[in-house]
């Protein structure tokens, strides 16, 4: 009997990843409209979650399945069965972690304002944008569309299906700034068709961003977790998200990775 249960504990934690998983893909839910995390480049699904993505899946045993899907779609989704997995930059909040269990956090990133680049006086610090009557675009469900209702509360306040969207009216100057994810915000500089764009440096919020799984699915999220440690340790983590964001990136296997400002200046152009 001794016998018997140690060889059935040897081959439980040889074979833990597979015999957990028995489809052969991982459905991993995300929104292609958040550069650098998730967006389209010459046609194809590109980014730091697509990429860690694959390395997950690659990991766990099974082929990546990107689904595509609007932001606010993605919980639903995944509570549906539609999708195994969001990996799509989404901020763990205490309103989310009672639909969805969350991995460890894997990047630290607030959300920031992004203005047009002739805007810079109107805006020179971070307090003219709490000025009454503003007029601010958040893309919807998104911890942007709560820091704008619960700080913004004089403003006037367009909430969008994408960033694209939010972008958009921007640009056509219906509205003063728009509130976004400081990792999509960081990604305009390096963005030469939207040089008209600029964000301010100061995070507005502090956020952990982590991926997200059914409640309860304690085997899918264990092991999400574990091969996210082994990326983090290893430095593969750090090589993804430095690919993709223009800034120091500081990664400890403790925690999460933290996006800091390498540049001088207190608002860049080209950021968002």
């Amino acid at each position: 009997m001794r016998q018997l249960t140690l060889w059935l504990l040897l081959i439980t934690s040889a074979t833990f990843t597979h015999l957990s998983f028995a489809k052969d893909t991982l459905r991993i839910g995300l929104s292609p409209h958040y550069a650098p995390l998730a967006f389209k480049q010459d046609g194809q699904l590109t980014g730091i979650e697509v990429a860690a993505g694959a390395a997950i899946a690659q990991q766990l045993g099974r082929q990546p399945e990107f689904v595509e899907l609007e932001f606010n779609q993605l919980i639903p989704a995944l509570q549906a069965g539609k999708i195994d997995i969001i990996m799509s930059g989404m901020s763990i909040t205490p309103e989310r972690s009672k639909l969805v269990d969350f991995s460890s956090s894997y990047l630290s990133a607030g959300q920031m304002a992004i203005i047009r680049y002739n805007d810079a006086g109107r805006f020179a610090y971070k307090g003219m944008l709490f000025r009454p009557n503003t007029r601010v675009a958040v893309v919807k469900g998104t911890t942007g569309d709560n820091f704008a209702s619960n700080n913004l509360r004089d403003a006037v306040v367009s909430r969008c299906d994408s960033i694209n969207e939010a972008l958009a009216k921007l640009k056509s100057g219906s509205v003063d700034f728009v509130i976004h994810d400081a990792a999509t915000s960081w990604s305009l500089a390096t963005d030469t068709s939207r040089q008209e764009f600029m964000s301010l440096n100061n995070e507005l919020t502090e956020e952990n961003l982590g991926w997200a799984v059914n409640k309860g699915n304690n085997v899918l999220l264990q092991a999400v977790n574990q091969q996210l440690a082994i990326m983090q340790r290893n430095g593969m983590l750090r090589a993804i998200i430095n690919k993709w964001i223009p800034v120091t990136v500081e990664v400890d296997a403790a925690t999460s990775t933290h996006l800091s400002d390498t540049s001088p200046s207190s608002s860049n152009r080209g950021n968002r």
